[in-house]
C-alpha cells in the first residue's frame, strides 16, 4: 500500500556524510537559519511545524526543540526522516473502496469519520463508510533529501535556529513544580548486574523471580524474553518466549509488559502485555501464560486473552502491567492518541484509555475472561467501564507499588511542556488533558464540579521530556534514600530522588545522569534497584553506597553576563607574550561588559559585538580567602562555567586551566584541578582568555563557579546479599 522510502544511492550517502561532518564542525546563526526554516522554497518547514505550541500540524510542535535533542540527533532527524518518528505523529495509510489511497498523520476518528493531515498539514476527512484498510507506515511524511534543497551552510544556520528554541521558563512557586533541580554531593554508581558478555537488544523490562535473588527476566522491546541466571560459573541466558513474529515494534508500541501471579510458585502463571497490528489496527494485548512445570521456560500452552484494545493510533498504549498488594492486576492505558488527546480518551469513563484498571484474574464473569473487583469505583454506574479505577492519564508508562506504604506511584508522559510523577488513588481524576501536569491545557472535555488530582511532581521539559516511573526505596544500603521515590527520564537520561510531603515535593534532587537512556527500573530481593538501558542493552544495579542527597549550593566566584554585565578589558590586536599574567598592564585595553559575540548565536546573552577573528579579555575579581590546594577534594568544588565559541584558550593568574576546541551550544561548567585552584590567592585574581573565531557565528563569555559540599563522611556499610 506504500512503498518503503527508496534506498539510497553511494553518491547519496557520501553527501549526507559531509552534511552531517560540516554540521558538527560548524555553528550556524539563528536568524538565518530562522528565514531557512519559513521560506517556501528549500526545506519548508513551516508548513509541517509550529514553533508557537497553538496549532495542530503534520509534523510535532517544535517550540521546545533544542531542550529535548542534542545536535547529533537534529542533525539525523532532518537526514534521516525515518529513522526515528516522533511518536504521534506517524504516517498512517487509509485505502478507500473506490481504491484510492491517502497518507497523512491521523488526527481524529469518529464513528461517521477519520481525519488525517496529510504532508501539506491540509486535514483529509474520509467517512468510515468508505475505508477499507488502515495501515501504519515507517516512512515518515518528512521527505528524505531535504539537505539537497540547502546549501551546508544554510544546514548549520538552520540547526542553530531549532538549537535556540526552548521552553520559557516560569515562576517556580515550590520544589513540587521546579524549573532546575540540583545536583547532589556524591552520585549514584551505575555497576553492570550481569557479565559483560550478557547484553540484550534493547530491553524494556527485567524482574526477579518470586523468592529468588539469582534469577530474572528481562523482555526486549522487539518481542523476546529471556531468563537469566546468575551463578558462581557466571552467568547465563535461556530463552523464555519468542514472540518477535507477533509484536508490533515501534515507539510505544511493542512487548512492554510482565507480571508474575502472586501465586506464581504453585500455579507458574505469568502475564504479559504487548501491541500486535492487525489489518491495520494496533491493539494493546493483555493475555496470560504459564511456566513449563521445571520453571525453565514457557509451558507452549496457548494464552488466554484477556484484554484486547484497540488503540486509535501508535501513541501512548501504557508499558507496565503490576500485580497490587491486593491480588489484584492493575493496567495502564494510555490514550493512543492522537497528540493532545482530541477525543478526550482520558476524560471519558465510557473508555478503557488513559486510564488505570483494575482486574480479578482469578475469576470471570459474564462475558469476561476476567471479574471485576467489587470495591473498583465504578461498578454499576451507567455508562462507565468497570474496570476503570483511576483516570485522567495520558501515557503511564511505569509505576509501581511502595512496599512499606502501598502507594501506586506513576510517571505520567507529558505532552509539550511538563511530565509528571502522581500518587494515584482508587476513583480520582488526574487531568488530562483538562491539564498537563499542573498546569491548565483544554477546556474541551472538562465537567462541572470534577475534581482534579494536582500531581506530586511536575517538571518542566528542559530538565526532561519522557519520564520513566520508578520505585520508593526501601533498600538496606543507603539509608537516607529510605522513603524518597527515584525515578528518571528517558530522553535526558537524568536520575532524581524525591522526597514526598503529603501529596506534594518537600525535596528533590539530581542523584545522577545515566550512561542510557532508562526505560524501567526494578526492585531486587532486598528493596535495592536496577535500571534497564535501552541503548546499551544493560542492566544495571544502582550502588547507592556512596550517595550523598545533599543539595550542591552554587556560588558565583567570578559573575558570567547571565547575571549581569560584567566589565572586561578586550584587544582585538594581538598582545605581547605576558598578557595572561596578573601583573599585565592591561590599561589602555578597551572596556565593555561580557559576553562577546554576534547577536542570534544559540545559548547567547551577547552584551558587546564582536566581530574580528580573534579577541583577548581580562578581568580581575577578588577572593577574600584563597582555597586549599585540596578544596576539590574536601568541601569545596570549583568550576570554570563557559560559553565559547569558537576555540579558547582560559588562563588564571598566568596558569593555562583550560584549552577547548570548537564551541559549546550553551554554558558548560568545567571542574578546575587542583593545579588551577592551587592558583587561586586571597584579594585580585585574574581571569584571561583568548578565542578565536573560525566559522559561522561567534560568542565568549566565562566566570568561576563554587560548589560547596558537605564535609566528606564515612561510607555507609554495604549489607552482604
Amino acid at each position: 500500500m506504500h512503498a518503503a522510502e527508496p534506498s539510497l544511492s553511494a553518491a547519496d550517502e557520501q553527501a549526507r556524510r559531509e552534511y552531517a561532518e560540516y554540521a558538527l564542525a560548524h555553528q550556524g546563526d539563528v536568524t538565518r537559519g530562522k528565514l531557512v526554516f519559513e521560506r517556501s522554497a528549500g526545506p519548508n518547514c513551516a508548513k509541517c511545524h509550529t514553533v508557537d505550541g497553538n496549532r495542530r500540524f503534520a509534523g510535532p510542535d517544535l517550540s521546545s526543540i533544542g531542550d529535548k535533542f542534542e545536535l547529533p540527533d537534529l542533525i539525523r532527524s532532518i537526514l534521516e526522516p525515518s529513522a526515528t518518528i516522533a511518536i504521534g505523529y506517524g504516517n498512517t495509510i487509509v485505502q478507500t473502496d473506490a481504491g484510492t489511497t491517502h497518507a497523512g498523520v491521523m488526527q481524529r476518528v469518529t464513528a461517521e469519520w477519520l481525519e488525517l493531515l496529510d504532508e501539506n498539514s491540509r486535514p483529509v476527512r474520509i467517512p468510515a463508510s468508505e475505508v477499507v484498510a488502515t495501515q501504519e507506515s515507517d516512512v515518515s511524511l518528512m521527505p528524505a533529501g531535504l539537505e539537497k534543497s540547502m546549501t551546508r551552510d544554510e544546514f548549520v544556520d538552520l540547526l542553530a535556529y531549532l538549537q535556540s528554541l526552548r521552553q520559557e521558563l516560569g515562576a517556580s512557586a515550590s520544589p513540587s513544580t521546579p524549573n532546575e533541580i540540583p545536583p547532589c554531593a556524591e552520585p549514584v554508581q551505575f555497576v553492570p548486574l550481569f557479565d559483560a558478555s550478557l547484553r540484550f537488544d534493547h530491553p524494556v523490562w527485567i524482574g526477579r523471580f518470586p523468592g529468588s535473588d539469582r534469577r530474572y527476566v528481562v523482555l526486549e522491546h522487539a518481542g523476546m524474553s529471556w531468563i537469566v541466571e546468575k551463578t558462581s560459573t557466571g552467568d547465563r541466558r535461556t530463552p523464555l518466549l519468542d514472540l518477535t513474529r507477533v509484536v508490533r515494534r515501534g515507539g510505544a508500541t511493542g512487548l512492554l509488559g510482565f507480571a508474575f501471579h502472586p501465586k506464581f510458585n504453585e500455579n507458574r502463571r505469568y502475564f504479559l502485555k504487548y501491541h500486535v497490528v492487525e489489518a491495520g489496527q494496533i491493539s494493546t494485548i493483555v493475555e496470560e501464560r504459564s511456566f513449563a512445570p521445571d520453571f525453565q521456560r514457557d509451558s507452549g500452552q496457548p494464552p488466554r486473552q484477556l484484554l484486547k484494545i484497540p488503540s486509535v493510533t501508535q501513541d501512548h498504549n501504557g508499558g507496565s502491567i503490576v500485580f497490587g498488594p491486593d491480588g489484584y492486576l492493575y493496567i495502564g492505558t494510555g490514550d493512543t492518541g492522537p497528540q493532545r488527546d482530541p477525543r478526550g480518551h482520558g476524560q471519558d469513563l465510557g473508555s478503557l484509555l488513559g486510564k488505570m484498571l483494575r482486574i480479578d484474574v482469578d475469576q470471570t464473569e459474564a462475558d469476561k475472561p476476567y471479574a471485576i473487583p467489587v470495591d473498583n469505583p465504578f461498578v454499576d454506574v451507567d455508562g462507565v467501564r468497570p474496570e476503570i479505577w483511576a483516570y485522567g492519564f495520558r501515557e503511564p508508562w511505569r509505576y509501581s507499588f511502595d512496599r512499606q506504604t502501598n502507594d501506586l506511584w506513576v510517571g505520567d508522559v507529558g505532552q509539550d511542556r511538563f511530565e509528571e510523577v502522581t500518587l494515584a488513588r482508587v476513583g480520582e481524576n488526574h487531568g488530562w488533558n483538562v491539564f498537563e501536569g499542573a498546569t491548565p491545557f483544554s477546556d474541551e472535555y472538562r465537567r462541572e464540579n470534577e475534581r482534579f488530582v494536582p500531581p506530586v511532581l511536575s517538571y518542566p521539559r528542559r530538565l526532561g521530556v519522557s519520564v520513566t516511573g520508578g520505585y520508593v526505596y526501601r533498600g538496606a544500603r543507603a539509608p537516607a534514600l529510605i522513603g524518597r521515590y527515584v525515578f528518571g527520564d528517558f530522553e535526558s537520561r537524568r536520575l532524581w530522588a524525591l522526597l514526598p510531603e503529603g501529596r506534594s515535593t518537600k525535596e528533590i534532587v539530581e542523584i545522577g545522569r545515566s550512561p542510557t537512556r532508562i526505560v524501567s527500573f526494578a526492585e531486587d530481593v532486598g528493596g535495592e534497584l536496577l535500571m534497564v538501558g535501552f541503548d546499551d542493552g544493560v542492566i544495571y544495579r544502582l550502588d547507592f553506597d556512596q550517595v550523598d542527597l545533599t543539595p550542591l549550593e552554587t556560588r558565583t566566584i567570578a559573575a558570567t553576563a547571565e547575571q549581569s554585565p560584567v566589565l572586561w578589558r578586550y584587544s582585538l590586536e594581538s598582545p605581547s607574550e605576558n598578557w595572561t599574567a596578573d601583573s599585565f598592564d592591561d590599561s589602555n585595553w578597551s572596556l565593555a561588559p561580557g559576553g562577546f559575540g554576534t547577536t542570534g548565536t544559540p545559548g547567547a546573552i551577547v552584551r558587546t559585538d564582536w566581530h574580528a577573528r580573534d579577541i583577548w579579555l581580562r578581568r580581575s575579581f577578588d577572593l577574600p580567602t584563597a582555597p586549599s590546594a585540596t578544596a576539590k577534594f574536601d568541601d569545596r568544588e570549583f568550576a570554570l562555567r563557559i560559553h565559547h565559541d569558537e576555540d579558547a584558550e582560559i588562563y588564571l593568574n598566568g596558569v593555562e586551566i583550560a584549552r577547548l576546541p570548537r564551541w559549546t551550544s550553551g554554558y558548560v561548567e568545567i571542574p578546575l584541578t587542583a593545579e588551577a585552584i592551587s592558583s587561586l590567592r586571597a584579594g585580585r585574581n585574574v581571569l584571561a582568555i583568548h578565542c578565536r573565531q573560525n566559522n559561522g557565528g561567534q560568542y565568549i563569555d566565562a566566570g568561576i563557579v563554587e560548589y560547596v559540599r558537605p564535609a566528606k563522611r564515612e561510607p555507609v556499610s554495604a549489607i552482604t546479599e
